[in-house]
């Protein structure tokens, strides 16, 4: 039956009557004095691809360990699939982990390996036999069942541990840095496969990442975390588009940030004063009382050059083009504006040119919408 088309389809996180699959209830873990997990609380949902993004010690791998079992929480609960699993063994959850290191036994072939996890659980050798062959095809590495680890390359390897932690049919799989061990070419075909993959077997899949870019590809929703908090838990899009504070800015992608405060209010849009003579007009759904201190979140990729400068614009500002970063597909130019402040702006090199666009030193001006970014209060 067709949807209607004023009917928009809830995502299993924005359904109020959905059942999370993985529940994290104000979940603390402590090594010592260490606060490795902050009172965390999360919901994940079946069938999700989930990413714990951050960078070295935020908490991230403790609390993928969490899951595993590999760790138990100082205090708080977790529970898979309705199931409370906070003092359950890793042995006895309904669980799997693919490590960064792949963990391969060297001494055994490809289907060894895969079937190793199936002889633990005391499976019938006809009902192994017939898994380690869906596995073969599902990873396309029939060809290599009798080789060696040794004896294959880093992304083959990374197929064989996959396919050994899949084999199991866990209800949830746990990946720590999946792809940290392949050349950038090869991680980024792999991120579609795996995509593809958990599509088609429909398992919910947890990942810890510190590469934005790969959480960005891989996701359903992504938990950004510092320091043993998650900062935001959102979509790839709401994370980049839309971050909820000063830190998630920073840390996706490129930002330019405007400090500076609200000096006036005109229906959803705000006035900020950001430096002297220069005033930044803002979309805001939020109320911003007068004088209240925020951050102006501008994407260098939503910025546009002007044909002149005009002091009478909204949101334009001049400047001299300082350094020059030629990628390929696009081009980086940092500008410096009043004060020694710094802009970056990024333009795609549509067309092809044997110069840049801007030169050093080059005089420009630049513009953005006021819906082109975001107004930050923390």
């Amino acid at each position: 039956m067709a949807v209607p088309a004023d009917r928009r389809l809830l995502e299993p996180w924005q359904d109020p009557k959905a059942a999370p699959y993985v529940r994290i209830e104000r979940v603390t873990k402590q090594f010592g004095d260490v606060y490795a997990v902050d009172d965390v609380s999360l919901n994940i949902f079946k069938g999700e691809f989930f990413s714990l993004l951050g960078s070295s010690g935020c908490g991230k791998s403790t609390l993928l360990r969490l899951l595993a079992g590999l760790e138990y929480p100082t205090t708080g609960r977790i529970f898979i699939d309705g199931v409370d699993v906070t003092q359950v063994p890793p042995y006895s959850r309904p669980v799997n982990m693919m490590f960064q290191s792949y963990a391969l036994f060297p001494h055994m072939s490809v289907e060894q390996n895969i079937e190793f996890g199936l002889k633990q659980e005391r499976l019938p050798r006809r009902e192994r036999a017939e898994r380690i062959a869906e596995m073969l095809d599902l990873l396309k590495i029939a060809p290599l069942r009798k080789r060696r680890p040794d004896q294959i390359s880093g992304g083959q390897r990374q197929r064989v541990a996959l396919a050994r932690s899949l084999a199991k049919h866990p209800k949830l799989l746990l990946l720590d840095e999946p792809l940290g061990a392949l050349d950038k070419r090869l991680r980024e075909n792999t991120q579609f496969e795996l995509v593809n993959l958990q599509e088609r077997l429909g398992i919910t899949f947890v990942t810890v990442t510190h590469d934005q870019e790969e959480a960005m590809t891989m996701s359903t929703r992504i938990a950004v975390m510092e320091a043993g908090q998650i900062m935001q838990v959102d979509t790839p899009t709401a994370i980049y588009e839309f971050p909820t504070c000063r830190f998630v800015a920073e840390f996706i992608g490129s930002v330019n940030l405007f400090e500076g405060k609200v000096m006036a209010s005109e229906g959803n849009e705000i006035l900020v004063e950001a430096g002297a003579g220069f005033t930044i007009r803002m979309r805001s759904y939020q109320p911003h009382p007068l004088g209240t201190p925020v951050t102006v979140a501008i994407r260098p990729e939503k910025m546009r050059l002007c044909a002149q400068y005009d002091p009478e614009a909204v949101n334009q500002i001049e400047g001299v083009v300082e350094d020059i970063a030629y990628l390929g597909d696009v081009s980086i130019y940092r500008i410096r504006i009043d004060e020694g402040r710094l802009v970056e702006m990024t333009l795609t090199n549509i067309q092809p040119r044997t110069e840049q666009a801007l030169t050093w030193e080059q005089k420009v001006a630049i513009e953005w919408s006021p819906t082109s970014g975001v107004v930050l209060t923390e």
